[in-house]
């Protein structure tokens, strides 16, 4: 016996879900069918579903007092497309833009549950990548993924003979607006890093939006597979159109938003600095990838940004023309407690950047932060993990050479336009409760409560090793090791110190 079936269309979104069985142990059907070609099928049990009711599950998905699972059914052959799929653009230094095909991914959300049929799946990460799969072992490594729920499967060079048909076209263009929760997909990874805490890279995303620096909202996940369960998950949103529109005023959005990382070469703001869209199946590549406006962009704020803070005397009132000093300090001093080497300021890497439509001002947007509190496993290139880092260095500390970043060396290091701004943001978060250890290990709590008795994955794999998947605050500050991580608390007592120190020293 269900509930009854939902399907919403709101303001361009289709939002489909069906929710818990009502009796214990019947499972959740799911009358989602937009990829029938007959049009009856598709509309026959739409309902309209308020904007409230989409903004709840939204709300729900990443509310850490919810216990959430995703179980992926997808078939074998799917997989192993997969895998040929990475070692393809593998050959070609590249990553696979191809999303195979879920038969019905179920998202459970405390005691609801939504099911979506046709889901596209594909690998996501850069350094994370791998093979994972053959026929006589199965998964043999872990991956990160990247669900979609409005891909339509039809593209005949990625699909070829198995290319889905739609003789529908409103069925189609229903399709490619479909969103659980309006997302368009969801970031999966899995604990890489093995961080017993679990909560430090969602608590940094929360340490940023509560001093007034768009994050991607997250959580986590218990993520099954093929009826395996492997362990626990952080879930993301991901930082697109729509995130945009979410987080960025109304007569600001439509603007130009890039991906900036290390590809090839440092994303460091100076005129080597690249950007253009990137083609994953030829294999080309940018510093910054431009994700918005890929067919009309002619990158023109990025070029003034760039033109502007290389030119050969740049003047505070230049700077405030270009960069939403605001926005763009806080993210600074966010960043240098959070400690994380390979970020902006020490490694080029890890960020958005979004101009904003009404004004061209830059501002920067976080991203895969969890290298932070004192995550060290396998990366610790300062030997303190952070710790010992003055807020005012004049380094890019992961890479061991002076600052060469003219967005942090025109704002706030010394002789900075905005010094003094950055020093009372500093303040700010040093005066409040978020560099607090209760803090966070309340949040601790709450995930291990949820999760703890899914952690360890059941099956052996060959980049995993599960007794580092348990929970746990323990840690322990070693100089120079790279073969754990230490405590949260030790991490949050160290920097607090150095920060104190310094700041002791400036105000002599």
């Amino acid at each position: 016996m269900l509930k009854m079936v939902k399907k919403k269309l709101l303001s361009g979104f289709i939002f489909l879900t069906v929710t818990a069985a009502i009796t214990a142990g019947c499972s959740g059907k799911n009358l989602n069918n937009t990829n029938n070609t007959s049009e009856e099928n598709v509309l026959k049990s739409e309902e309209t579903f308020s904007k409230e009711a989409q903004e709840k599950i939204y709300e729900e998905l990443f509310d850490i007092n919810n216990k959430v699972t995703i179980d992926i059914d997808m078939k074998e052959t799917e997989i192993a497309k997969m895998e040929e799929d990475f070692k393809t653009y593998y050959k070609i230094r590249s990553k696979s833009p191809i999303y195979r095909k879920a038969d019905k991914v179920t998202i459970t959300i405390g005691d609801e549950s939504y099911e979506i049929e046709d889901v596209g799946v594909r690998m996501k990460g850069n350094l994370s990548r791998t093979s994972f799969y053959n026929p006589l072992n199965g998964i043999h490594n872990m991956i990160h993924l990247r669900l979609s729920f409005d891909e339509t499967f039809d593209e005949t060079e990625y699909y070829g003979k198995e290319a889905q048909e739609w003789t529908d076209d409103e069925a189609k263009e229903q399709r490619k607006k479909r969103t659980f929760a309006g997302l368009d997909g969801l970031e999966v990874k899995w604990n890489r890093n093995y961080d017993n805490a679990y909560v430090r890279q969602r608590y940094s995303y929360e340490m940023f939006r509560n001093f007034g620096v768009p994050a991607p909202q997250s959580s986590f996940a218990n993520v099954t597979l093929g009826g395996d369960n492997y362990g626990v998950f952080f879930i993301g949103e991901p930082v697109d159109k729509k995130f945009i529109e979410r987080y960025i005023d109304e007569e600001d959005t439509g603007g130009d938003l890039y991906k900036g990382g290390w590809t090839y070469s440092p994303a460091d703001y100076t005129l080597n600095m690249t950007y253009g869209v990137a083609d994953k199946d030829s294999g080309d590549f940018y510093n910054m990838s431009l994700k918005t406006n890929k067919s009309t962009s002619v990158h023109v704020d990025m070029k003034n940004l760039l033109d502007m803070l290389n030119s050969d005397s740049v003047t505070k009132e230049d700077f405030e023309k270009y960069v939403d000093v605001d926005e763009v300090v806080k993210f600074m001093a966010v960043s240098y407690f959070l400690g994380n080497p390979d970020d902006l300021r020490n490694n080029y890497n890890n960020h958005y950047v979004y101009f904003n439509k009404s004004t061209g001002k830059a501002i920067l947007i976080p991203y895969d932060y969890d290298r932070t509190l004192g995550v060290t496993y396998s990366y610790n290139p300062d030997g303190t993990g952070m710790t010992e880092v003055s807020p005012f260095s004049e380094n890019a500390e992961a890479l061991g050479q002076k600052q060469n970043n003219p967005l942090y060396k025109y704002s706030i290091l010394e002789n900075g336009f905005f010094r003094n701004e950055y020093k009372e943001a500093l303040k700010e978060i040093a005066d409040s409760d978020w560099m607090s250890p209760e803090r966070i290990e309340s949040e601790y709590e709450i995930v291990k409560n949820n999760y703890e008795d899914v952690a360890v994955v059941e099956k052996k794999l060959d980049n995993v090793q599960n007794d580092k998947l348990g929970f746990g605050l323990e840690g322990e500050f070693v100089y120079g090791d790279d073969g754990s991580n230490m405590s949260v608390r030790e991490y949050m007592t160290r920097i607090m110190n150095t920060y104190n120190s310094v700041i002791a020293q400036l105000n002599e």
